[in-house]
């Protein structure tokens, strides 16, 4: 099975949602009071929790040519967005977190051994997406985004369309991958943004020519430069969504988090049934430190599996510190390695340096923890075992 460059397999965010302070686990709904009104999360974009819906504040891009992309970062790809914003598309997709909605499944091709490829459309959370703006008279207009856009092919406008929250990916070095790109709203199918369109609409290199293209619809479009607010609705139903994805980490000390938040291995089962509950086509994306343990990994499958999630993905993530040494020559040649980089008047080692020493102490801390909570247990089980030794020396002596 082959997956096409741009378009790929589940993804899910779990940085950024820190700057959310109550909100819940992905698919179901946050824990803040809906009373709360509408707050600014950042400068330009807002959660409006009664309301379900998030604003972006952006500016018009294009006023003619060819379209790939609905949103995107200045300077990421302005000769083929509508709209640009200051807004990362991170916060963006923690924004649709706090609304309680999950990340679905981005666009795939895959091609099953001897087959012609087979295009898997984007699925997720629902949204209906509207455009509001002032203009030169001072009257306010808001229209659903659509009416800006054209289907190339006709030359008509594009047909009105609900797009799918299908959520970005983490990179190697631990960036997120949207933001790595500055994508936030596509048209054409890129697994790295974090809004698609509900149908195949591919770049260029996917595997059929078969494409559906849009463009600007000039006639309906304000100046270059015009502010405007992109409103991102959460249609009925888009907390319950079929399609939709759980994301764990396994960090070096086998510790499992979801949804970015340290989780206990006994509580995952009934978070998992819940999720289940709510999302009929729900899948699991499970990122592994490379320094953890097998047993970390199986222990994991297992509780999904018998939790009755079986569509999982297990990636390893690439290292981003060290290995530290694990005996006392690997530790001494480490030494005399560094005395090298720092007798080196071209480098400049003192950074990474420091980096490591926080690595250090950081699994320092990790260790700590590991040996306060295996002192607890030894003593746990020692005191069990006397008293269980207690018991069968009173049950021989009462015997005699």
């Amino acid at each position: 099975m082959t997956v096409s460059k741009n378009i790929g397999v589940s993804f899910v965010l779990v940085a950024a949602v820190s700057i959310i302070l109550s909100a819940g686990p992905a698919g179901q709904p946050a824990t803040r009071p809906a009373t709360r009104p509408a707050g600014a999360l950042l400068k330009h974009l807002k959660i409006d929790r009664p309301g379900r819906r998030v604003i972006v504040d952006a500016t018009v891009m294009l006023r003619k040519g060819m379209l790939e992309f609905l949103m995107c970062a200045k300077g990421a790809k302005d000769h083929e967005t509508l709209f640009v914003t200051d807004v990362k598309p991170s916060s963006l997709h923690a924004a649709l977190l706090a609304l309680g909605l999950a990340p679905g499944r981005a666009a795939q091709w895959v091609t099953p051994a001897g087959k012609k490829p087979v295009f898997i459309s984007p699925a997720g959370a629902a949204l209906i997406i509207t455009v509001r703006w002032t203009d030169k008279k001072g009257a306010a207009h808001e229209v659903p985004v659509t009416d800006w856009m054209m289907e190339v092919a006709t030359k008509k406008k594009m047909h009105k369309t609900r797009w799918v929250f299908v959520g970005s990916d983490f990179l190697d070095n631990g960036r997120y991958w949207a933001d790595v790109e500055g994508l936030h709203i596509s048209v054409t199918n890129f697994a790295s943004a974090v809004i698609d369109v509900p149908f195949e609409s591919t770049s260029a290199n996917a595997p059929t020519n078969d494409l559906r293209e849009f463009g600007v619809n000039t006639a309906s479009v304000p100046p270059k430069g015009t502010p405007v607010k992109l409103i991102l609705q959460a249609a009925k139903g888009a907390e319950t969504a079929p399609a939709a994805r759980m994301t764990f980490d396994i960090d070096a000390a086998g510790r499992i988090k979801l949804d970015g938040g340290v989780v206990a291995p006994e509580n995952i089962s009934k978070a998992v049934r819940g999720f289940l509950s709510r999302h009929a086509d729900a899948s699991a994306s499970v990122r592994i430190d490379a320094r953890a343990l097998v047993f970390d990994r199986e222990r994991l499958r297992e509780i999904l599996e018998q939790a009755g999630l079986t569509r999982i993905t297990f990636t390893t993530r690439a290292l981003r510190a060290e290995i530290l040494p694990r005996t006392p020559a690997e530790a001494k040649k480490a030494i005399k390695w560094w005395k090298g980089q720092f007798a080196d008047e071209d480098e400049y080692p003192a950074e990474d340096a420091a980096a490591t020493l926080k690595h250090i102490k950081r699994r320092i801390k990790q260790s700590e923890a590991l040996c306060e909570l295996w002192g607890d247990y030894a003593a746990g089980l020692k005191k069990a075992l006397n008293e269980y030794n207690a018991q069968q020396k009173k049950k021989k002596e009462s015997g005699k």
